[in-house]
């Protein structure tokens, strides 16, 4: 997250979550759900998930 200069809440508001269940994630204390991880994808504007279509 520092390297996208986000802080835990300015995450937790983009993902319409609260900072308390993004700290559970970075702790790993948390189970991601597919639909999390696409929401930190868009908030963050990375690709953490990549489908191959050729295999």
């Amino acid at each position: 997250m520092k390297k996208q200069g986000i802080t835990q809440k300015a995450l937790a508001e983009k993902m319409n979550c609260t900072q308390q269940y993004i700290s559970k994630i970075l702790k790993g204390r948390e189970n991601l759900s597919l639909e999390a991880l696409c929401k930190i994808e868009s908030a963050l504007g990375i690709q953490i998930l990549r489908f191959d279509s050729n295999n």
